[in-house]
């Protein structure tokens, strides 16, 4: 899916919720709704999926109260946020999408990418039932061929949710594994 296929199944399903959703520049907004008037508007040219998508949150939770004039940091907003990222994870799996295209996903849909990469990857590895030498078995098993200069320690620990603060450890461990000599 592009771009223009995404936004036309967003407004779609934000018009299934009986919200009147319609082109219009407000206040320099790239896409807005009011659940109790049942109306919302999106300047065609800023809006992305992902504002659409946003904004069908707050339409499908029926949203009506903001915080203030800037509560980006409200519960509803977080929740929109997620949900939107999730929905269009979801559909982008759905055709052919896959982890490693987290950079095309962001890119098609305007999901900002550290959020999304740290949503989806907290829902792809869960190493809650995993020790450090597991999840180091586990990332190094996704190569196909595995040197030192591929070998990337932060993108491991990233990856398992690791603080960067365990580099050394990691390192040494990850080495160990792929019988590299620590050298440097």
């Amino acid at each position: 899916m592009n771009q223009e296929e995404l936004t036309a199944l967003i407004i779609t399903k934000i018009e299934n919720l009986g919200i009147d959703y319609r082109t219009f520049d407000y206040d320099n907004q790239r896409a807005w709704i009011d659940t109790r008037l049942c109306i919302g508007g999106y300047n065609p040219n800023t809006a992305t999926p992902f504002d659409h998508a946003h904004e069908y949150m707050h339409a499908c939770y029926k949203d009506s109260r903001r915080l203030g004039e800037c509560d980006t940091l409200s519960p509803a907003e977080k929740r929109a946020n997620k949900e939107a990222i999730l929905m269009l994870w979801d559909w982008f799996v759905q055709n052919s999408g896959s982890f490693d295209d987290i950079t095309l996903f962001c890119k098609i849909t305007g999901c900002h990418y550290d959020t999304t990469q740290r949503l989806i990857k907290s829902m792809c590895c869960d190493r809650s039932d995993k020790s450090f030498r597991e999840c180091a078995i586990d990332y190094i098993s996704r190569f196909d061929i595995i040197t030192r200069d591929t070998l990337n320690i932060y993108n491991f620990l990233d990856f398992y949710g690791y603080h960067h603060n365990a580099y050394d450890e990691a390192r040494a461990l990850l080495y160990e594994l792929c019988w590299f000599e620590l050298v440097g």
